[in-house]
């Protein structure tokens, strides 16, 4: 691979690993303001099953909204690292899938103002997980030349 694409892979690997870990330190110290939005998510989304699904979650909001910080601040250290980076950005896939199904498809207050601003940065941010887990990542803490695939 030539080094303009391995310095392009790294730059889309870190740029991910950024914004995982910039999202997930919005919450690890204050939560209180993700309870609102989780229940007004909840109440408002039109997704069949899914919807449901949130409605049941909405009493455990803040195990739920731990889980959630938890795992974007492990898909983000991970990919900075380089540690599993393909799995880890297949993780990273899901985690914002979760969330476009979740903030995108409800009938809610920042839909009304922006729907087409909220759908593409849930969507944009899947897209750019799935271009991350298609690039070869090397890792910064293992012996130099060993790749993983």
């Amino acid at each position: 691979m030539s080094r303009l694409l391995v310095a392009w892979a790294l730059l889309l690997r870190f740029s991910v690993a950024g914004f995982w870990i910039f999202f997930a330190s919005q919450r690890w110290f204050d939560r209180s303001w993700v309870r609102e939005l989780f229940f007004t998510a909840a109440a408002g989304n039109y997704v069949p099953i899914y919807g449901e699904i949130l409605r049941v979650l909405v009493p455990s909001w803040e195990a739920v909204t731990i889980a959630v910080t938890s795992a974007e601040t492990a898909v983000g250290i991970m990919l900075l690292l380089g540690v599993y980076a393909r799995a880890v950005t297949v993780a990273g896939a899901l985690i914002a899938l979760n969330l476009w199904l979740t903030f995108s498809f409800c009938d809610c207050w920042w839909n009304r103002a922006d729907a087409p601003q909220v759908f593409w940065f849930y969507f944009s941010a899947m897209l750019l997980n799935m271009a991350a887990a298609r690039e070869r990542h090397a890792s910064i803490i293992w012996r130099k030349g060993k790749t993983q695939r």
